[in-house]
Order: C-alpha cells, then sequence, then structure tokens
C-alpha cells in the first residue's frame, strides 16, 4: 500500500466511510511497523491494539460442587424466613373482632315479628306458600335452558 493510499484511507476511516475490506487493508499495513512512515507511525498502536485485544482470552473458570448444598441451604433458609415474615405482618394487621361493637351480641325481641292475628298469619302464610311455588316452578324453566346452551355448545 502507498503512502497516499494510507492517507486517504486513514481519513475515510475517521470520517466513518470505510468497508470492512479496506479497514482490514489498513491492519495490515500498520502492523509491520518498518514499513509505515514516520508521519503516520502514530496511528500503528490504533490497529495493533485491535490484534493484540484478539488474543486476549479469559482464563477457565474452576466449577466448584461443594457450596451447592450450603446455596441450598440459604435459599431454605430464606424462603422459610420470608414466609414467617409475610404471615407475623398478615397476623399482626388483622384487627380482633372482638373489639368492634358490631361483633357485641345482642338480645332478638323476637315478640316483634310475632304474628298475633289468625287472618295475618294466613295471609302470611299463602305469600310464602306463593313464593316458593313460583320459585320452584321456575327451576324447570332454568334447567331446560342451561341444557339447551350446553347442547348448543357442545353441538
Amino acid at each position: 500500500m502507498t503512502h497516499a493510499r494510507a492517507t486517504a484511507l486513514l481519513e475515510r476511516y475517521f470520517a466513518g466511510e470505510t468497508t470492512l475490506a479496506e479497514e482490514r487493508d489498513l491492519q495490515t499495513y500498520f502492523r509491520n511497523p518498518a514499513d509505515v512512515p514516520p508521519e503516520l507511525a502514530s496511528y500503528a498502536p490504533l490497529f495493533a491494539y485491535w490484534d493484540q485485544e484478539r488474543q486476549v482470552s479469559a482464563p477457565p473458570r474452576k466449577v466448584t460442587r461443594r457450596l451447592n448444598w450450603q446455596r441450598t441451604l440459604l435459599a431454605v433458609a430464606a424462603a422459610l424466613l420470608l414466609l414467617l415474615a409475610v404471615r407475623g405482618t398478615y397476623l399482626w394487621q388483622q384487627p380482633d373482632l372482638t373489639t368492634f361493637p358490631v361483633a357485641e351480641r345482642q338480645p332478638v325481641d323476637w315478640s316483634r315479628h310475632e304474628i298475633t292475628d289468625e287472618r295475618a298469619a294466613i295471609r302470611f302464610l299463602k305469600t310464602v306458600l306463593e313464593t316458593t311455588s313460583d320459585k320452584l316452578n321456575e327451576g324447570p324453566t332454568i334447567t331446560v335452558r342451561e341444557l339447551r346452551e350446553v347442547r348448543d355448545i357442545l353441538d
């Protein structure tokens, strides 16, 4: 590679306009420092850096199995501690039902609800029996409707 081509490629390199092939040409040009002119020698470490970094590799990782049971034990202990903390917080936040006035027993005066008149009792019984009959008559209708829906779904 000539000095003029190397200078032109360097300008394009720093402008971000070079292709990968041109960058590879620059790397091979700067690998041999004896061929590089002195005014371009300051760029040689930039391209030599990639060659040095390509040779660097991470040391092999030594896998140890003896800490596995300790980690498992620690995880179980942490889970139990978390469970106890959540349960304690839940129990602490539950109110005591005996402190509410609603929970106090109050006697019910059933005499107010007694029907003393015979005609009123018959009217009440008639109303209750009619309501019960209506609800019992609605049962088969609801059942037939739901069976049709099931049949439609299955078809």
